[in-house]
């Protein structure tokens, strides 16, 4: 065993706080990447055995109107070339949530389903299914929200239910009103699940339902590629058999689906490779404090050399202290991460997503990436630093030539004029300009880390303000087929009519119509008869005419019956039914150009208002695998009351500013859409800077609606929204949502909710970062001077004088390095912004206040002084002995 062993106590006693320092920093950030990084990888595990273990569909298709069996047959039908495929009914309603006791008004929506048992089957947390028709289980994440809990009563569509479980929807793991949302909404959206007759309740209570269908595959291996081919030939045998097809989503394209997976793996690679730059930088500061250490015994390992020690043994002693602490550190975080951190990070995503219960598995690449790759990669890159210092011959080291070259070094001249302190200082900053650039680039990070915190809220408030200003009215209703507020009462009757008769079972309607046909046929044919036994009279004539009599009396009283049982499933009498047909049979349902009217009449000045536009969603291809883009394309009028200074018609197309500042079109460049239920695409040309609107959340494309309707080849008259600052009144079968400026508000509440638990641990991780670099480098500085400190008290200087002279020099670099820094984080926030959203749909634009820069600043040199003071005792404590040492 080599002597030298003995000194590194004594070392490491002398350099407590520099290594004390090291060892917390890369144990708490091991700690905490690899408490993040296996709950994130159990978060994983759960998902992806949710898909077999509680069916998760391979997709989904919604209606505007309830399938016919006929039209799911079909569907089915198409897709025998890739296995069968099986629908379910997954209707549901927004319903319209109140708690009795305690509701601040806030409008919150529960997506309400029927109980499943064959596909996307709950996940029961607490309390037990509905069995009951007034019982309802709503959402963990929606309850735990909105203080919910089992036993706690709710109006859903002013229908009084208690809930009676709390659960999770592996369908809604990410709580997405519309699946084009930018982020989730757990604060006024959830989902909920009642019985079949609970289902019903609401329907009566007014809810409109969504008919959506999801489907699952036989052959659940099939590729993404298979899959989408067949779910698009079951959309168009759906259009084929006369269903009006609204939407079409994959599994794949499911936020609610996939985006708590995606969520979570990028948040993994953000957190190895936050901690692969801490490493790193860790790395250099143990290089730069090794080097301060071999130049401060430069003589001592002269010696050790001349006395017959080999560059190996004294490579391996200086690295013996860095590798011991390293390792410890690795080992030791590695173990804090897993037995303390896992569950608050876990908890930072159970409080966003809807999951079943959390359970840790085990992953040896974790500590592999947390444990082992952090160690080998300091002690590696500290071996480096050495070798490379260690380069010199003995007499180099007896000489103190082992910083720079050979021979007597001579300081750079400064100018005459310039004052004894500000040349002094400026030497303390010449000498250590290797520290103090390590000092910049670790300010520049922690100040990243800590910008990104504090700039977070501001960036999404400004979102959501712009989410806000870009609803141009206090209503925009989107409708399922067109609909028109303009009508006369007898156009509402038999509009009313026609949707109350459409309302029951199809099968009902079809039967009165073949009953009704049979009739006729009988009584064509009793008329025959008739005819022919007055034309000649006879017993045969006679009897058939009876018999033909009898018959239509038999197909009359069939008819009947099939009125009656319209009439029980409408809840009225036959002549009440008979009523509505006569009615309903006044429209013209052939005419493609007569458009429904609603059924409730709004009023002249609430119509005379009200602005039709029309509206499409598209898919933009991202490029480099980040996936598409969902840009909806609006048709409106010209002059628009609600667009202002909206330049749309004789085919000009506006582009929304947010597409053009994430994906920096050139002038006259051939944008391409694709249309992904109707496999088309489509060529629109950005025409320059004159044809931009809104604001840089605007993911919108704006075009004339007659040019709409000739794009997509709609009929003239086609349109499928209103654009209303007074509530409107419409008929839930057309009826698709409503957009006001709280939904996009809540947006932004719900971004901001969500970030508030990482933005603290942000903030202090970074200051925490910011105090053991700042200690760590400016303590190298202050080391390497002590000689020189000595000196200056031998020659009278007081303490407090010495602190102006070294620390003020290294407060100013502080200083300048906090303000320097700026401008290239902010450019750097701006890159990984970009770098971390552009797979995400919709626009966000850092937005860093003037605040949050000062206190940015201010936080960065607060912490600064908290190091200064303690290196003011630290230069009380050099030593007069250290001048008398002697240096050759």
């Amino acid at each position: 065993m080599t002597p030298l062993i003995r000194r590194l106590p004594r070392e490491l006693r002398h350099n407590l706080g520099k290594y004390l320092g090291i060892f917390l920093l890369m144990c708490g950030s091991i700690a905490l990447t690899s408490g993040f990084l296996l709950a994130a990888h159990s978060i994983g595990c759960l998902i992806d055995n949710m898909r077999d273990e509680y069916t998760i569909e391979d997709g989904r298709v919604t209606t505007s109107f309830e399938a016919t069996d006929g039209q799911l047959e079909a569907a089915e039908d198409v897709t025998e070339g890739v296995g069968s495929v099986t629908f379910h009914k997954n209707f549901s309603i927004d319903a319209a949530i109140k708690k009795p006791t305690g509701d601040d008004g806030t409008k919150r929506t529960l997506r309400t389903y029927a109980h499943r048992t064959e596909v996307d089957i709950a996940s029961y947390c607490e309390g037990t299914k509905p069995q009951a028709d007034n019982e309802v289980a709503v959402d963990r994440v929606f309850a735990t929200n909105n203080d919910l809990a089992v036993g706690d009563k709710v109006e859903l569509c002013g229908r009084v239910y208690t809930i009676c479980g709390i659960m999770t929807l592996p369908d809604s793991q990410a709580l997405f009103p519309n699946n084009s949302d930018f982020t989730v909404n757990t604060i006024t959206f959830g989902v909920a699940e009642v019985t079949d007759a609970g289902f019903s309740a609401l329907e009566d209570a007014g809810g409109a339902p969504a008919y959506t269908y999801s489907f699952t595959f036989n052959d659940r291996d099939l590729s993404v590629a298979e899959r989408t081919d067949a779910e698009k030939d079951m959309v168009e045998a759906l259009t084929d058999a006369d269903a009006r097809v609204d939407d079409l989503i994959d599994a794949d394209s499911n936020q609610g689906i996939g985006y708590a997976r995606d969520d979570v793996d990028g948040d993994s690679a953000m957190w190895t490779a936050l901690l692969d730059i801490i490493i790193v930088i860790m790395a250099f500061v143990f290089v730069v404090l090794t080097d301060a250490t071999i130049e401060e015994e430069s003589a001592v390992i002269g010696t050790l050399l001349a006395s017959g020690y080999r560059k190996r043994e004294i490579i391996l002693h200086y690295l013996a202290l860095p590798a011991i602490i390293g390792i410890l550190a690795a080992g030791l975080g590695c173990a804090l991460g897993v037995a303390f951190f896992t569950e608050p990070m876990r908890n930072l995503y159970y409080g966003s997503y809807s999951l079943p219960p959390f359970r840790v598995y085990w992953s040896w690449e974790i500590f592999i990436k947390c444990a082992v790759v952090p160690a080998a990669a300091l002690v590696l890159i500290t071996l480096a630093g050495l070798l490379r210092k260690m380069g010199k011959t003995p007499l180099q080291f007896l000489r103190h030539e082992a910083s720079g070259k050979s021979g007597t070094k001579r300081g750079l001249r400064l100018p005459e004029r310039m004052g004894f302190v500000a040349r002094f200082r400026l030497r303390v900053f010449l000498r250590n300009l290797g520290n103090f650039a390590t000092l910049f680039v670790g300010i520049a990070f922690a100040s990243l880390l800590l910008l990104f915190g504090l700039a977070i809220l501001p960036t999404m408030t400004h979102y959501a303000d712009n989410l806000e200003t870009s609803l141009v009215a206090k209503h925009q209703y989107t409708l399922k087929a067109p609909l028109e507020l303009e009508g006369s009462t007898e156009e509402r009757e038999q509009w009313a009519a026609l949707e109350r008769l459409q309302s029951v079972d199809g099968a009902l309607l079809t039967a009165a119509e073949d009953a009704e046909d049979e009739l006729d046929d009988a009584a064509d044919a009793a008329q025959a008869a008739a005819d022919t036994a007055t034309a000649s009279p006879s017993a045969a004539s006679l009897s058939a005419a009876q018999n033909a009599l009898a018959k239509v009396q038999d197909k009359k009283d069939a008819l009947y019956a099939r009125l009656d049982d319209i009439a029980n499933a409408l809840d009225c009498d036959r002549d009440e039914v008979i009523d509505l047909i006569d009615d309903a049979s006044k429209i013209d349902t052939d005419n493609d150009d007569i458009h429904p009217v609603n059924t409730t009449d709004n009023g002249a000045d609430k119509i005379a208002q009200a602005e039709k536009y029309a509206v499409y969603q598209l898919q933009y291809n991202r490029g480099e695998g980040n996936g598409e883009e969902t840009v909806t394309i609006y048709g409106v009028s010209p002059n628009s009351r609600y667009w202002k200074d909206l330049n749309v018609g004789e085919g000009r197309i506006v582009f929304g500013r947010g597409l053009l500042d994430k994906f920096g079109w050139k002038e006259g460049e051939q944008v391409d859409f694709y249309d992904k239920y109707e496999d088309k695409n489509y060529s629109l040309e950005y025409a320059g800077n004159g044809s931009t609107w809104g604001s840089k959340s605007d993911m919108n494309v704006y075009m004339s609606l007659d040019d709409f309707n000739e794009l997509f080849g709609n009929d003239a008259s086609y349109f499928n929204g209103y654009a209303s600052d007074e509530k409107l009144d419409l008929d839930a079968r057309y009826f698709a949502g409503d957009t006001t400026p709280d939904d996009m508000r809540a947006v932004g509440d719900q971004f901001i909710g969500m970030m508030s638990d990482l933005i603290g641990l942000m903030v202090g991780l970074a200051v925490f970062i910011f105090l053991l670099f700042m200690y760590l480098l400016t303590k190298a500085v202050l080391d390497r001077s002590a000689r020189s400190i000595s000196y200056m008290k031998v020659f009278g200087y007081r303490d407090g004088e010495i602190s102006r002279l070294y620390i003020r020099s290294i407060t100013l670099c502080v200083a300048a390095s906090l303000v320097l820094s700026l401008p290239v984080i902010i450019g750097s926030l701006t890159a990984i912004f970009r770098a971390m959203l552009i797979s995400y749909n919709g626009n966000i634009e850092i937005y860093v206040p003037c605040l949050s820069m000062a206190a940015c600043i201010g936080i960065g040199f607060a912490t600064y002084l908290v190091v200064a003071l303690l290196h003011t005792r630290s230069i009380k404590r050099v030593s007069l002995a250290e001048a008398l040492k002697v240096q050759e």
